[in-house]
């Protein structure tokens, strides 16, 4: 049986993020090969959400606390939030943002909408920071910086439902293209004995919380129930996935939030000319960009398919001449935008290969004289290996990614 490593050692070896007391505990340090996974799977997420109506939008990673205390957080998270940074009476206090929505909702009453607009639908690959614990700060799976695959989808509360299964279906589609199985959700309820914490008509909490549950029956999704769980503003579905060593975590959300309209005042005019308010779904289907690759890490022990492999190709040159040879190959690849890096360090071939296996590039070769002789190379896969015509490597790999 293969030794199964944790998602921090294999993004040690592979070189992926640094940590930095200076920086700070849980503050991850994207190193290029980890951009290069996180910036994958943003371009995929981006044409999913394209092809799926949403537009994009971008809002500060600060906002003042007057924002803070409207949309409920300094009341219900602030234990999470990091202190108030504070300019004078003039500026006020303005905190870093635990959540993307408070200014998402903004961008929506940026002007009166109209019925016909909705569901308006709005996306960002937002950075939040929160105050985690020291204690149960872990790798990449739990951080106080995060980026999330966030969107609030603004809605007339007849619609909500359609526009729910709607967004679960992109979390099955998005899953089952990135072969994640081991998963199952969880209906977050709300606590009708903690009032204070669960705002709202206990109306609109119970016909929310059938809306999610009718919709895990109907798609026949497995699912339990956990009362306490749910967001203040509203019920939510938890996507609870498997990581590599069997332990749960928390992905993925899909909420309801009948809430916020009112504390944002936002308000679109329907097709009978009226004013309503509309209810505000909010869903990541891969959660944050550091938990979702720490998953992916576990899972595929490093090994990631062609799309996703930090290293697609490593070369790895046998003396000066053919590391000149090879950083010429490197820069013509490069402008295929093909991933490609040439092993730079002295030592044996040995060394060498412990090193590549430790970058887990989706292949390599070894180049030497013979290759530069006899312009064959000798590609090793993860399962195979193939002799490749040097003048043939470069339309190879642009195959291979044409076909991801």
């Amino acid at each position: 049986m293969s030794l199964y490593l944790d998602h921090r050692q294999l993004a040690d070896e592979m070189e992926l993020i640094a940590f930095d007391e200076q920086v700070g505990a849980g503050l991850p340090l994207w190193l290029p090969r980890g951009a290069f996974i996180r910036d994958a799977l943003e371009d995929y997420m981006r044409k999913v959400e394209f092809k799926s109506l949403y537009g994009r939008v971008y809002s500060p990673h600060i906002g003042k606390e007057e924002l803070y205390e409207k949309s409920g957080h300094l009341k219900a998270f602030s234990e999470n939030m990091f202190p108030p940074m504070n300019w004078g009476e003039d500026e006020g206090s303005y905190y870093l943002r635990p959540m993307n929505c408070p200014h998402h909702h903004k961008i929506f009453s940026a002007k009166m909408r109209s019925y016909r607009e909705l569901p308006l639908r709005m996306s960002e690959h937002g950075q939040v920071y929160r105050y985690e614990n020291s204690g149960s700060l872990k790798g990449l799976s739990r951080v106080r910086g995060l980026c999330q695959n966030d969107a609030h989808v603004y809605v007339a509360e007849k619609d909500v439902k359609d526009e729910v299964r709607a967004i679960l279906k992109i979390h099955l589609d998005v899953y089952r293209n990135l072969q994640l199985k081991n998963f199952r959700f969880r209906l977050s309820k709300h606590d009708p004995a903690l009032p204070d914490v669960f705002h709202g008509e206990v109306e609109k909490w119970r016909a929310s919380e059938e809306i999610l549950r009718s919709l895990l029956v109907e798609m026949n999704l497995p699912f339990y129930e956990a009362a306490g769980e749910a967001a203040f503003y509203g019920p939510k579905i938890d996507v609870q996935m498997a990581m590599g060593a069997g332990s749960e975590e928390s992905i993925a959300s899909v909420q309801i939030d009948f809430n916020s309209s009112l504390r944002f005042d936002l308000k679109f005019i329907n097709a009978e000319g009226k004013e309503e308010r509309p209810w505000i779904l909010h869903r990541a289907p891969m959660g944050s960009h550091e938990r979702f690759v720490a998953l992916l890490l576990e899972i595929h022990q490093g090994q990631l398919p062609w799309w996703l492999a930090p290293v697609q190709i490593y070369l790895i040159p046998m003396n000066d001449e053919a590391l000149g040879y090879a950083r010429a190959f490197d820069l013509k690849l490069k402008q295929e935008l093909i991933r490609c890096e040439v092993f730079l360090q002295e030592g044996s071939l040995a060394k060498k290969l412990r090193q590549a296996h430790k970058a887990r590039p989706f292949c390599y070769v070894v180049l030497g004289h013979r290759e530069m002789q006899e312009r064959v190379w000798n590609l090793q896969f993860r399962d195979q290996s193939l002799q490749v015509p040097e003048e043939q490597v470069l339309e190879f790999l642009k195959s291979r990614s044409k076909a991801d």
